[in-house]
């Protein structure tokens, strides 16, 4: 009623084709959670269409080396996505300053190598690495690969905000979407949007060209400035939140959570209102910085399950204008950014476990031993000598915490294998009996044991030397002991 009278009183100052009226108002809130809702619909559009090929798959098994200057990281593709890996792309993350500080490592390819086929792998200097090591992980794919035209999809982990850091620092915020520069004035033009969590909260920040944020006129036109929330499993929920920030329509356009509720087989909004206003907002600089906790939009009972798949949230970045052309109704989408998927984890190591090898079993010249890392580290190093070789043994798969099978095909003829591996710290070796280097009495190693093994073991008893395999009664000594028992052998096979 108030703002009612408040417009029926300045109808004395202005003509009625200068100010909005109270419906034109309404019908301009209505039409930009409209805008709204239709952006954060194509979100969830664009991240289901692309997320089978980047969600779980783009970050799976996740794992690294134990904190070192040379620092590994790999996680597994699915066989899609590496279909089109050439259109995906990925960067890590590391600290080594308690997130103080991020250095970013976008050579990210993959390794290819037996045992790593769909792999993405990465090695990062840090030169100040000590026993501490934050790191995560970001990937996008271009829809265009997946014969899709919605832009460019980001799935990402981000720094962790433990102490609810507010505003919230760069350092702590990852980056999920981009934008081209100069689409709209520079105070709506929208150039990246960032994320972060917290063990309650999650933390938003639309970066813009120019200064946050252009409230717009007295009478309009008014913006708006949205960061779109959608769950990225709910599919089939037409619900949308949004972090929006404005102030207009002579107080009914002002900062809050919004719920918008619309129906996919009509195409428009049917319910909108302030989920909430206990949420904490920010103008400084460039960037709207938004928080709340993340209970206010997951504990909505449209929200759906939570934790869902991905652990974590849709995103986009809006601003919009809303006001009068005319005697019309003008709302518009001014600028739009690309889509981002939060998920809320980091990776985290503060000390090393040594890792253990156990199981050794070698058969048909085959050499397996099962590596097992209590933190999840990898293996930088997989070698087994023998004699003067040296071979790189292969995993079967790459959840180290569970125990790996490493194996690699030696051949035969040996007694002994020495395997060294390595979790980027801290190095270990085992030595293995293989125990059937040869048959016994098979002194040249053709698989017959005749006369000319004989020979061959007379020759090392005359002139010196050694070989195992003529060692017939195993004593550890090469003499005629073993040559009477080698002619035993031949002569029992022929009776």
């Amino acid at each position: 009623m108030k703002n009612f009278v408040l417009i029926v009183m300045l109808s004395a100052v202005f003509s009625n084709n200068q100010y909005p009226s109270e419906n034109q108002i309404n019908a301009m809130i209505k039409e930009s959670m409209q805008l709204i809702w239709e952006t954060a619909m194509e979100s969830k559009k664009t991240i289901n269409h692309i997320t089978p090929n980047v969600r779980e798959e783009l970050l799976s098994n996740l794992c690294a080396s134990a904190p070192n200057t040379s620092f590994h990281t790999h996680c597994d593709l699915s066989d899609s996505l590496a279909a089109v890996s050439s259109d995906a792309t990925a960067s890590v993350f590391v600290s080594d300053d308690s997130q103080a500080s991020w250095t970013e490592n976008s050579s990210v390819d993959i390794i290819g190598t037996q045992g790593y086929e769909n792999t993405w792998g990465a090695i990062t200097n840090m030169p100040n690495i000590n026993n501490s090591v934050w790191w995560y992980l970001s990937g996008s794919v271009a829809s265009e690969a997946l014969g899709l035209e919605l832009g460019q999809a980001t799935v990402s982990q981000s720094p962790y905000n433990m102490n609810n850091a507010w505003p919230t620092p760069n350092n702590l915020l990852a980056t999920l979407a981009n934008d081209n520069a100069g689409e709209t004035s520079a105070d709506q033009d929208i150039l990246t949007l960032k994320a972060s969590y917290s063990d309650d909260r999650l933390y938003t920040s639309l970066n813009l060209a120019g200064n946050c944020c252009n409230e717009g006129g007295f009478f309009g036109p008014w913006n708006l400035y949205v960061i779109a929330i959608v769950n990225p499993d709910n599919i089939e929920n037409p619900v949308a939140y949004a972090y929006a920030y404005g102030n207009g329509g002579f107080g009914q356009l002002y900062p809050g959570i919004y719920k918008i509720q619309g129906d996919f087989l009509s195409g428009e909004v049917g319910d909108f209102g302030v989920l909430s206003t206990d949420f904490d907002y920010d103008l400084s600089g460039n960037s709207l910085q938004a928080r709340s906790l993340l209970s206010t939009i997951t504990n909505d009972p449209d929200w759906g399950p939570w934790p869902n798949s991905f652990n974590g949230v849709g995103l986009v970045g809006v601003t919009i204008s809303a006001g009068l052309s005319g005697l019309s109704i003008s709302t518009e989408i001014l600028d739009t950014s690309d889509v981002g998927v939060l998920v809320m984890t980091t990776q985290n190591q503060e000390s090393n476990m040594e890792p253990v090898l156990s199981n050794p079993e070698y058969n048909d010249g085959s050499l397996c031993i099962t590596y097992t890392d209590a933190d999840n580290n990898l293996a930088t190093m997989s070698d087994v000598a023998v004699d003067d070789m040296v071979f790189i043994m292969t995993p079967n798969s790459h959840v180290y915490s569970e125990g790996v099978t490493f194996c690699a095909d030696i051949g035969s003829g040996y007694n002994t294998a020495t395997l060294w591996f390595s979790d980027g710290a801290s190095n270990i070796s085992l030595e293995v009996e293989i125990g059937d280097g040869c048959q016994a009495g098979d002194a040249n190693g053709d698989n017959i044991i005749n006369v000319l093994d004989i020979v061959s073991t007379t020759n090392i008893i005359l002139n010196g030397g050694d070989n195992p395999c003529s060692d017939v009664n195993n004593d550890g000594d090469i003499n005629v002991l073993d040559v009477v028992s080698l002619v035993n052998l031949i002569l029992g096979d022929r009776n």
